[in-house]
């Protein structure tokens, strides 16, 4: 995959501020007063009943607008209707509090208040839609993350159903304007999330790093370095849900994981398996089942020598490091990979899933939605990916 520079990827996109550390809620006032008023406060309830300091923050921001959602993943047509009700009020920016969902529909609105054809003239079927660039960035967003898993705070990205159909708008003004990253509020989590986080942040840079190798080393190191930190973070984590350094390391990770600097001079789209879990959510799992199941089946395809899905010696050298492995080999890293899923509760094979569907059908979902980004992989390869899990 790196023998042409078709589909490399040459960016490291970094536009969003960060405000990161325990007590930075605090921050939250100060930076909407900055992007401006009018401001519409987009909130998990959930969040907003039990994580610690977000209804008092809600009460000292006094927004114009409040809109409460449970954490779903939300509709193109929700997007584009609560952009109707930004514009409508002349909001001047959005603060979004709660997890990635949350982040997701925030965005998506913010941005179509000011670019509404984000959100119109989508062809069927499901996959990226990625509109032109334009001269023109959205509302400003003041990210609030409650839950430390899919970087939303810090990418151009939004996660949107479309009918049965996950869609993944992917658009520069999806980017918000900070990011405030605070550890106290993820000390409400509860294991399963903080678990399902942490493995979220490993996948997206372990695939990466063992399927396709930079055109130079520095993001082979920055992968594993960052896994070698979240690992035993993680653990920490939980074991004592109020760890705030070892929250705070999950959190940062999850947001600098998103920033792509792992991913220079590799290909675009090279945490692949990310495909095939979207299929596996989209079908109403939650994200660290998907993953655990197909990161198992993953690793045990790079053993057997399937070069597509990756390189046996970097996953034994790269991912052993990563892993805190002297000497391993590919087989002893992807037995060590199935350890940890475990240790975090997370299934590795399909039939501990409770999911009603062949792997035909999933691989047929898969390939309709996914089959451009996916290549070189195949049609087949999905298959036995769903088959072997």
């Amino acid at each position: 995959m790196t023998g042409t520079d078709s589909g490399i990827n040459p960016h490291w996109w970094v536009p969003t501020r960060v405000d990161f550390g325990a007590g930075r809620l605090r921050d939250v006032p100060l930076e909407v007063e900055r992007a401006g008023r009018p401001v519409a406060v987009v909130v998990d309830e959930h969040a907003e009943a039990v994580v610690p300091g977000v209804a008092e923050v809600l009460r000292r921001l006094a927004p114009e607008l409040v809109v409460r959602r449970a954490a779903s993943t939300p509709t193109r047509r929700e997007a584009a209707e609560l952009a109707d009700r930004l514009r409508a009020a002349g909001t001047r920016s959005v603060c979004a509090i709660g997890g990635g969902t949350v982040m997701d529909l925030a965005k998506a609105a913010a941005a179509a208040v000011v670019l509404p054809g984000l959100l119109t003239g989508w062809r069927p079927g499901g996959g990226f839609v990625m509109p032109e660039p334009v001269t023109r960035g959205g509302l400003p967003v003041v990210a609030v993350p409650t839950t430390a898993a899919t970087g939303s705070e810090v990418n151009a990205k939004a996660s949107l159903a479309e009918g049965a159909d996950r869609r993944f708008l992917v658009h520069w003004s999806l980017f918000p304007r900070v990011a405030v990253i605070d550890p106290v509020l993820h000390t409400s989590l509860p294991q399963a999330l903080t678990a399902e986080g942490a493995l979220e942040t490993v996948a997206r840079l372990l695939v990466p790093m063992v399927s396709d190798p930079p055109t130079t080393a520095l993001p082979d190191e920055v992968a594993i370095g960052q896994i070698r930190a979240v690992v035993p973070a993680a653990d920490r984590a939980l074991a004592d849900g109020d760890d705030l350094e070892a929250r705070g390391t999950v959190a940062l990770a999850a947001s600098v994981s998103t920033f792509t600097l792992h991913q220079i001079g590799r290909h675009l789209h090279s945490f692949w398996v990310w495909y095939p879990t979207n299929t596996l959510t989209a079908r109403g799992l939650r994200k660290g089942p998907a993953l655990g199941v197909l990161l198992t089946r993953w690793a045990r395809m790079v053993v057997d020598g399937d070069k597509l899905a990756g390189h046996a010696d970097r996953l034994a050298e790269l991912g052993g490091r990563a892993l805190g492995l002297t000497g391993p080999s590919p087989a002893e890293v992807a037995d060590a990979l199935e350890g940890l899923l475990r240790r975090w509760g997370f299934p590795t094979t399909f039939g501990e899933l409770d999911l009603d569907a062949s792997a035909e059908e999933l691989t047929e979902q898969t390939w309709r939605a996914w089959s451009v980004p996916l290549d070189p992989r195949t049609r087949d390869q999905v298959r036995s990916l769903f088959e072997g899990a």
